[in-house]
């Protein structure tokens, strides 16, 4: 999970880094002997910090559109699902689980495993997958029927690597 973190601290400090790498273009300008070459060299280092600056600010765009579509998009998916979720959460725990009910389950376990995989992938900010996260802990930690599903749904190995019970920082 190197990539997202490492895109992320490039997104957030993109500028710092910009404006220091004019700082030191400008330092070396000022003590150059200011040549056709060197003019040339700095317009060249100006021209790319200036096309690295819009390639970060259009992919961060692009990114920020991407994380707004898929966070309502799951919205959407999970508040289908909301209600019969607690209903299935308040039963009682004796009770087998209905086809129905597995149905219901099978569906929010593969939501929260799409949720997740975006998340590794870094177009899911932290928080909001902390958020996710322990909402998806308390139906599985609260919940004597869903953890034993999720316990024998994650065997299968068909949720990206998904681990619900474990928490988060």
């Amino acid at each position: 999970m190197v990539y997202p973190k490492v895109k992320h601290l490039i997104f957030q400090y993109y500028f710092l880094a910009a404006l220091l790498f004019v700082v030191v273009v400008g330092a070396w300008f000022v003590r150059s002997s200011k040549s056709k070459d060197e003019i040339t060299i700095l317009l060249t280092a100006l021209g790319g910090l200036a096309s690295a600056v819009y390639f970060i600010q259009k992919q961060k765009l692009e990114e920020l559109r991407l994380f707004k579509e898929l966070f309502m998009s799951f919205n959407r998916r999970y508040d289908k699902i909301n209600e019969s979720l607690n209903r299935i959460a308040s039963g009682e725990s004796a009770k087998e689980l209905t086809i129905h009910e597995i149905d219901i389950l099978n569906d929010y376990f593969n939501l929260c495993s799409e949720e997740y995989l975006f998340y590794r992938r870094g177009y899911i900010y932290q928080e909001v997958w902390r958020a996710w996260h322990n909402g998806m802990r308390f139906f599985v930690e609260e919940d004597e029927r869903i953890r034993r599903h999720w316990e024998q749904e994650r065997t299968n190995d068909s949720y990206y690597g998904l681990e619900i019970a474990s928490r988060i920082r």
